[in-house]
């Protein structure tokens, strides 16, 4: 999918942003069954929302990058762990098995 791309660093994060005022960051944990399902709930609605942003990193491999995520939303690291940016602002966030296509897509409704 175009639109599901994984970052790493603050960096990447802005690159793949660019000008896109909403997305989704995915912190995925690659040794959780539980990230696992999250992991495929989020696939699936980024594979039925080709107009939406969707990026992700793995916990394990960009542990700096996830502290900063933290810092930024002021939210605890979780994993899995959701969020939605607007505006460049975190507007909503879920962990664990709340991570639910059907949640997603109640909140953009």
């Amino acid at each position: 999918m175009k639109n599901l791309m994984r970052v790493d660093s603050m960096d990447s994060l802005k690159q793949a942003v660019g000008s896109n005022q909403h997305y989704w960051l995915f912190k995925h944990s690659s040794t959780c069954p539980v990230s696992a399902g999250a992991w495929n709930e989020y696939n699936e609605y980024a594979s039925l929302h080709p107009n939406q942003l969707f990026l992700y990193l793995v916990v394990q491999e960009s542990r700096e990058f996830s502290k900063a995520i933290e810092e930024i939303t002021g939210v605890r690291h979780e994993s899995p762990q959701l969020f939605h940016f607007a505006s460049q602002k975190m507007d909503w966030n879920a962990s664990h098995n709340k991570i639910k296509s059907k949640f997603m897509k109640e909140f953009i409704a």
